[in-house]
C-alpha cells in the first residue's frame, strides 16, 4: 500500500510540473505564432460601404462597415486633422469582424460614413468592449468645426457621453444633410483590439439596456444572496471553508461585476484609476485563490508537499502581479498575470485529478464545480493574445461560469459540512431522541401524549394509539446479523414517518416496538385505514434488505381513553401502560397483522 502511494505522488508531482512548463511553454509559442500572423493592412485599399440610417433600421452591426488605420506614432496635437490626411492618402483598409488589431502601443483609427433619413429617433453608437483604455469620436460640422466626444477607462464615468457600462456615443447627424464622416480613435495597451460596434435606434437601445440590467441584477443578487449566506453559515459552524469560499465569492463577484463594467459604473464613476486597474488586480486575487480554496476544501485526503508548494508559490505570486497592476500596471505583469492564470488552470486540475483518484465522492463534486469558471478563462487569454476577437463569448463566458458555479460550490459544501456534522448532531440529541433511528424517546413521547390528553378531554374527542411490532426482527438478527436487524429497524421508522402527518407524533419502544400517537379527533375506520396503510408499506421491495426480504409489521390500535383505561389512571405513563398491556395479552401466534382494541 505504501509503494502505490509514493508512486502515486512522483507520477503526480511530475505530471503537475509538466503541465506548468507547458502551459508557459504554450503561452509563449501561441504569442510568437500570433505575432507571426500577417497584419490586415495588407489588404487592398477600398471606400467604406454608406451607412443608411433610416425609419425601418432598428440595430445594424457597424463594423464591417468600417476602415481602419493605425496610427504610429500617436499623440498628434491634431489628431482628427492627422486622420483625415491619413485617409485622403488611401491608408485605411476595409475591416472586419474577425480582426484583432495589434496596435503595440500605437492607436487605432475607424473610420465609416453615415447619412440619415430619419432624424425622429435618436441613433447610438454603442462598442461591445468595457474594457478599453481610451475611445474617442470625431466628426466635422458643416460650418468646418471638428466636434468629440471621449470614453474608455482613462476617462471618468461621469463624463461619459451616455451613462451606460459599455463606451456609447450618440451621433448628432440631421435628417437630409449631407453624408457625415466619423473618425473614432481607440487606445488599449493591455491586448489587441477586437469590439462589436452596434448602431441602436433609442428605443431598440433602451430595450437592450433593461434586458442586460435584469440580467446583471439578477447576477449581482445572486452573489450578494450567496455572500450573505457563506458568512452567516460560517460564523453559526466556524467552518474555515466557508470562511474561504467568501473571500474567493467576494474577489471573483467583483472581478465579475468590473470586468462586464457595473462596478465602474455604480461604485467608482469619478475614478478612472480603479476603472483602468482594479479588474486585473481582481483578475490576479481569483487566479491566486481558487488553487488554495479548493486545496482546503479537500485537505483531508490530499497531502502532497510539493503542491502545497506550488500552490503557495502561485499564491503569492498572483498577489504580487496583484499589486504590481494597481501600483505600475506594464506589459510585462499582464503577461505574467496571463501565465499565472493558466498556472492557477492547471493546479485546479491537478488538485480534482488527484481528489478523483482517492475517492471521496463529495470532495470530487467541490473539486468538480469549479470546472465552469477554470474553463471560462480560457476564451478570455486567447482574447488577450488575439487569437480571437471580442464577441459574446468573451464578454459573457465568465458571468454565465460564475452563475453556475457558486451555487453549486456553495451547496456543495453544505451537503459535505452536514454529513460531517450528522454524527455531532446525534451525539447532542441523545437525551431527547433514538440513537439509531433518531426519533423522539419515551419520555419526550409521554409529555407530547400528556397534552394530547388535555386537548382530547377539553373538546370531548378521542385520539388514537399504534403499537408497531417489526415481528421479523429476530429472524434479521440471527440469520443476517446486527448490521442487517439495525437496517430493518431504520427502514422501519422510516416507513412509519411516511405515513404520519406532522402533529403525530412516534418514538421507539425497544428494539422491535414503535409507539404511535395520532393527535386529533379520530373515528374507527379511520385508525383502521392507517393501520392498514403501514402493515401494507412494509411488503414493498428495497435494495436495503436481503433479497426476497420485507417488513413483517403487526400493528394493534385503539381508541383512547376507554373506559379501562381511565380506571388504570389519567396520566400519560398509565394510559401508555395500559395499551401496551392490552396488547401484549393476545398470544403471538394468535396475532393479525391489524388488530383493534376497543372496537
Amino acid at each position: 500500500m505504501s509503494f502505490r502511494v509514493s508512486t502515486l505522488l512522483r507520477f503526480v508531482s511530475r505530471t503537475l510540473t509538466s503541465i506548468n512548463a507547458a502551459s508557459v511553454l504554450c503561452y509563449w509559442m501561441l504569442s510568437l505564432g500570433l505575432a507571426t500572423v500577417p497584419s490586415a493592412q495588407a489588404q487592398t485599399a477600398t471606400h467604406a460601404p454608406l451607412v443608411v440610417l433610416h425609419a425601418g433600421v432598428q440595430t445594424l452591426d457597424l463594423l464591417p462597415l468600417t476602415e481602419f488605420w493605425i496610427d504610429s506614432p500617436p499623440g498628434s496635437t491634431n489628431p482628427a486633422a492627422q486622420a483625415v490626411a491619413a485617409a485622403n492618402a488611401g491608408q485605411f483598409k476595409p475591416n472586419q469582424r474577425a480582426i484583432a488589431h495589434k496596435a503595440n502601443g500605437n492607436a487605432l483609427w475607424l473610420r465609416f460614413d453615415v447619412q440619415v433619413t430619419d432624424a425622429r429617433p435618436r441613433w447610438l453608437l454603442e462598442l461591445g468592449a468595457p474594457l478599453l483604455d481610451n475611445v474617442s469620436l470625431h466628426w466635422q460640422s458643416p460650418n468646418g468645426v471638428w466636434h468629440s466626444q471621449g470614453a474608455g477607462d482613462a476617462v471618468a464615468r461621469k463624463l461619459w457621453p451616455l451613462p451606460t457600462r459599455l463606451p456609447s456615443f450618440a451621433l448628432p447627424a440631421d435628417a437630409g444633410a449631407d453624408v457625415t464622416r466619423y473618425y473614432m480613435r481607440v487606445e488599449n495597451a493591455r491586448f489587441p483590439v477586437s469590439m462589436q460596434m452596434k448602431i441602436y435606434r433609442d428605443s431598440a437601445h433602451l430595450a437592450s439596456q433593461q434586458i442586460e440590467h435584469m440580467l446583471l441584477g439578477v447576477l449581482t443578487g445572486l452573489l450578494c444572496l450567496m455572500m450573505v449566506t457563506s458568512i452567516c453559515v460560517a460564523w453559526v459552524r466556524q467552518e474555515q471553508a466557508f470562511a474561504a469560499y467568501s473571500i474567493y465569492l467576494l474577489a471573483l463577484g467583483l472581478f465579475v461585476l468590473t470586468n462586464m463594467g457595473v462596478t465602474p459604473l455604480y461604485l467608482w464613476n469619478e475614478s478612472p484609476v480603479l476603472a483602468d486597474r482594479l479588474n486585473y488586480g481582481l483578475a490576479a486575487m481569483t487566479a491566486a485563490l481558487g488553487p488554495w480554496l479548493v486545496r482546503l476544501i479537500v485537505q483531508p485526503v490530499v497531502r502532497l508537499r510539493l503542491l502545497n508548494f506550488l500552490i503557495a508559490c502561485q499564491a503569492a505570486a498572483m498577489l504580487g502581479i496583484a499589486t504590481l497592476e494597481m501600483l505600475m500596471p506594464t506589459w510585462v505583469t499582464y503577461q505574467f498575470l496571463n501565465i499565472g492564470t493558466l498556472m492557477s488552470i492547471a493546479l485546479v486540475y491537478a488538485l480534482v485529478a488527484i481528489t478523483w483518484q482517492r475517492g471521496e465522492s463529495i470532495t470530487r463534486w467541490v473539486a468538480l464545480c469549479f470546472a465552469p469558471v477554470a474553463l471560462s478563462a480560457v476564451p478570455l487569454i486567447l482574447r488577450n493574445l488575439g487569437a480571437i476577437p471580442n464577441g459574446w463569448l468573451t464578454l459573457y463566458c465568465v458571468p454565465v461560469a460564475t452563475a453556475i458555479e457558486l451555487p453549486l460550490l456553495l451547496y456543495a459544501l453544505l451537503t459535505r459540512s452536514n454529513q460531517r456534522r450528522e454524527s455531532q448532531a446525534r451525539a447532542d440529541g441523545l437525551p431527547t431522541h433514538d440513537a439509531l433511528t433518531g426519533l423522539p424517546n419515551m419520555q419526550s413521547f409521554l409529555h407530547h401524549m400528556q397534552g394530547t390528553m388535555v386537548r382530547s378531554h377539553r373538546f370531548n374527542h378521542r385520539h388514537g394509539l399504534l403499537l408497531v411490532e417489526l415481528r421479523n426482527h429476530a429472524w434479521f438478527l440471527k440469520e443476517h446479523g446486527r448490521e442487517m436487524a439495525d437496517r430493518a429497524v431504520l427502514l422501519t421508522s422510516n416507513q412509519l414517518q411516511r405515513q404520519l402527518r406532522d402533529v403525530d407524533a412516534i418514538c421507539r419502544l425497544d428494539e422491535s416496538n414503535f409507539m404511535i400517537l395520532i393527535e386529533g379527533a379520530c373515528t374507527p375506520a379511520q385508525l383502521t385505514k392507517l393501520a392498514a396503510r403501514i402493515s401494507a408499506s412494509g411488503h414493498a421491495s428495497t435494495h436495503v434488505l436481503p433479497v426476497g426480504a420485507t417488513l413483517r409489521l403487526s400493528i394493534c390500535c385503539a381508541l383512547m381513553p376507554t373506559q379501562e383505561s381511565r380506571e388504570a389512571g389519567d396520566d400519560a405513563h398509565a394510559q401508555l401502560g395500559w395499551f401496551i398491556s392490552a396488547a401484549e395479552e393476545t398470544p403471538a401466534e394468535q396475532r393479525k397483522m391489524v388488530r383493534s382494541i376497543g372496537f
